[in-house]
């Protein structure tokens, strides 16, 4: 049997009139033909694809027979049902199939996959809001079906489940995300159900990678907001490398003491933007940063006195 797979692999695709090389492969008649001179190099070729066209995309993902398997899905996609009622014409029967599809439906996943379809609408809407990848959201759903298969999680509110478990799947895939940032965009207060539940991930996944403050993640939220602030990279060079500085003495002289490193280190940047002599409001490295100006504003007058740093205004 000829393919045009074997064609190609065994270096067969060149005109034997014309010794050209620009063979194309006619799918309605199944031929090779050169596009040089016209003849037909190969007829009677059976056709691997599939018996269905697709202009697009979402035609392609309509005729699939296979669906795509993952962990967002419910069941993760190999869920489905084989009751069909378009061949059945006896009204009666159409009803009670209807009905037991609907059955069907209801008794087809656990509670798990329902509580993942749940879960995964919310990280959605949170995905497209951070603009964060998809494999954040979907290690974060593996991570709900650990902790699912080891504690009861009835009555955990799913914007909870979601806030704790987007943190930890940001800080394994070492991602800058802070928790006060993911907690505005959920609409959560701070409060213990929280922790509790940090805890319980904890316990499943391991301390591994889930380090609260890494030198690592330090470091890739200092460009985060160097970044935001569009300098210049004439300047960009001197603004990291003064904040930097800044940094490493205000942890030597114990600055960090009972207080958030993304303080610290978004005043480092507004106190090495103004040193290098780049106009920024404190808003704006504020803004950057997702750190109150008032927070930026106290921890700014610290390192200045407690540094012995001098600023011309």
């Amino acid at each position: 049997m000829v393919t045009p797979g074997r064609l190609i692999k065994q270096d067969i695709l060149r005109c034997p009139y014309c010794g050209s090389t620009d063979i194309v492969f006619d799918s309605e008649y199944s031929q090779f033909v050169c596009r040089h001179c016209g003849s037909v190099i190969q007829d009677h070729v059976v056709d691997l694809g599939p018996e269905w066209r697709a202009f697009n995309g979402e035609e392609a993902m309509i005729y699939e027979r296979a669906k795509p398997i993952s962990p967002a899905l419910p069941g993760h996609g190999l869920g489905g049902s084989v009751i069909e009622t378009k061949h059945v014409h006896n009204p009666t029967l159409q009803n009670r199939l209807r009905a037991l599809i609907r059955l069907n439906k209801f008794n087809q996943y656990q509670y798990t996959e329902r509580r993942v379809a749940e879960l995964h609408e919310v990280l959605e809407q949170v995905r497209y809001k951070l603009n964060l990848p998809s494999s954040v959201i979907d290690e974060a759903l593996v991570l709900l079906r650990q902790l699912s298969s080891k504690y009861d999680l009835r009555g955990v509110r799913t914007r909870d489940l979601a806030l704790v478990l987007l943190y930890v799947s940001c800080k394994r895939a070492r991602l800058v995300c802070p928790l006060r940032e993911l907690r505005n965009t959920l609409g959560i207060e701070r409060s213990k159900r929280v922790s509790r539940l940090l805890e319980l991930v904890r316990r499943v996944v391991g301390n591994e990678g889930i380090v609260i403050k890494s030198q690592e993640e330090l470091g890739r939220f200092l460009q985060k907001v160097i970044n935001t602030l569009r300098l210049n990279e004439d300047v960009r060079y001197y603004v990291t490398k003064l904040a930097m500085d800044i940094v490493n003495e205000g942890r030597r002289k114990h600055l960090t003491n009972g207080r958030t490193f993304y303080a610290l280190i978004a005043s480092a940047v507004y106190i090495a933007v103004t040193l290098v002599g780049v106009r920024k409001r404190q808003r704006d490295v504020a803004e950057a940063s997702g750190i109150t100006d008032v927070t930026i504003r106290n921890r700014y007058k610290e390192i200045i006195s407690k540094m012995n740093i001098v600023i011309d205004v």
